[in-house]
């Protein structure tokens, strides 16, 4: 009985949670991000990801069809399969995002470790 109840919440969890995803406000087709989100938009564009040309829809969908206000290491995990698996496997699960070490934006470090968490291998210091 216990495992049947475990097995439900599994099924019905996501779907509850993506039933309740917010929605981006109503944007015209050749909007640009920056146009209402200035100051993350010059944040991101001056961080190493900006630079290299990744952009917003990246990690927060399109306004229109999958959009999400603050993603999850799932869409890190094309080009940091490395850094998510070892923040997957060493983290409590309210600490399995980048934001509690990087900045939202720019992903800059927002303090420098005395062992850098990536460098030893997802290894707490």
């Amino acid at each position: 009985m216990k495992k049947q109840v475990v097995l439900l919440l599994l099924l019905l969890l996501p779907a509850i949670a993506f039933g309740q995803a917010k929605k981006h406000a109503q944007t015209a087709p050749d909007q640009e991000c920056s146009e209402c989100h200035a100051a993350q938009s010059a944040a991101w564009e001056s961080g190493k990801h900006g630079l290299m040309n990744v952009k917003c829809v990246v990690c927060h969908g399109s306004p229109e069809e999958n959009y999400i206000p603050k993603p999850d290491t799932s869409r890190c995990i094309g080009c940091h399969a490395s850094e998510v698996a070892d923040l997957s496997k060493k983290k409590a699960p309210s600490e399995k995002t980048c934001a509690p070490c990087h900045d939202r934006h720019t992903l800059a470090v927002k303090t420098v470790p005395k062992t850098p968490f990536h460098s030893q291998g997802g290894q707490k210091p």
